[in-house]
């Protein structure tokens, strides 16, 4: 019987707050259609995971040691598609509802940001370690064009790739001070870019294939090289393997509780208190002038949002009598920002 082994290069953990155990079931991580060729070509082995996915590689044990049967090239690169599984996760979560137009997550491994417990992070903020603004990257697909003012007779338009190395240049003449620079980039493989006139840069992007593009949430990229930290090779010089776990972590949303209630059934009732006095407490503020018989009661601090929910918060009337002792947690379907300030609303009928 001929026994092959595997051994996992790397790992992709999707992390979040939100979640109780710490992980985060709401992406989807996806080979892209080259890097499927690539896994194929290479003999390697990809699974999907519930909280990301792995990459494994056939190994022979020498002397304890698991080295690589077909060492990964100096620059290899492995893209992954991430696509949402749950459409509320930007609800959930501490990220900006309102994206640069064009723009998606890009997260890879040519980073040197640990967490605290030493796992390599993949994510730009050094400070937060959390998904922020700073992951943010333009993606542009069939082709990238710019117009550029200028009263030069001719100007150098140049793109470049950073990770394959190719480029593509023109030099166009002045028209009417205006210079419209455009490039196929159907004819280069998909990847980080770069656009410069006249050697200066002008914007960074992502060029991607546009049948990849729909439904996109972002990009994970996994380079090996030799030149990467310490605590991000999974391919030593030697060609052993030291498996990693990278992680992309969220972080939960906070909102300011707001309880909205509607007085029905009970004509005595004149005022209402909302608080949680029991464990950690919160305070909630009664907002007047509010029409007869409706009560709007907003916790005085935002509040996160988590799976388990948070009990004790009661509802007493002007006796002090508790009318409901466990008010629900808000909906996760809807949140809403008025000014600086972000609310998630709860309606109550008493």
């Amino acid at each position: 019987m001929i026994k092959i082994k595997y051994k996992a290069l790397f790992s992709l953990e999707f992390a979040h707050t939100f979640y109780t155990s710490g992980k985060c079931p709401d992406l989807e991580l996806i080979p892209s259609e080259s890097c499927g060729m690539l896994i194929k070509s290479l003999g390697l082995h990809y699974l999907p995971s519930s909280f990301g996915g792995k990459l494994y590689a056939k190994v022979n044990n020498v002397g304890g040691i698991n080295m690589m049967q077909n060492p990964l090239p100096e620059g290899v690169k492995f893209t992954f598609l991430v696509k949402l599984k749950n459409h509320l996760f930007e609800n959930i979560t501490n990220i900006n509802l309102i994206k640069p137009a064009g723009s998606r997550y890009y997260f890879n491994n040519l980073v040197n940001n640990l967490a605290a417990d030493s796992t390599p992070l993949l994510v730009a903020n050094t400070t937060s370690k959390i998904v922020t603004d700073n992951d943010f990257l333009p993606f542009v697909s069939g082709s990238f064009s710019s117009v550029e003012s200028s009263t030069a007779a001719t100007q150098t338009g140049k793109l470049t790739f950073t990770d394959s190395g190719e480029s593509a240049e023109q030099i166009l003449n002045n028209s009417n001070n205006v210079f419209n620079h455009n490039f196929n980039l159907q004819k280069h493989e998909s990847g980080r870019a770069k656009f410069l006139v006249d050697g200066t840069e002008k914007v960074s992007f992502y060029s991607i294939n546009a049948g990849e593009l729909s439904d996109l949430f972002g990009v994970v990229e996994i380079f090996y090289k030799a030149t990467l930290p310490p605590d991000y090779q999974f391919q030593n010089g030697d060609n052993s393997v030291t498996s990693k776990t990278y992680r992309i972590a969220f972080t939960n949303r906070q909102t300011k509780w707001r309880y909205i209630i509607t007085r029905k059934f009970n004509p005595a009732i004149s005022s209402v208190t909302v608080a949680k006095t029991n464990g950690t407490s919160i305070n909630f503020t009664l907002l007047g002038g509010t029409p007869a018989g409706t009560f709007i009661a907003t916790s005085n601090n935002a509040l996160p949002l988590l799976e388990e929910p948070v009990a004790g918060i009661k509802l007493t009337d002007n006796t002090n009598k508790v009318i409901i002792a466990n008010l629900p947690n808000p909906p996760l379907n809807l949140i809403k920002t008025e000014g600086s300030d972000t609310f998630s609303d709860i309606l109550i009928t008493i």
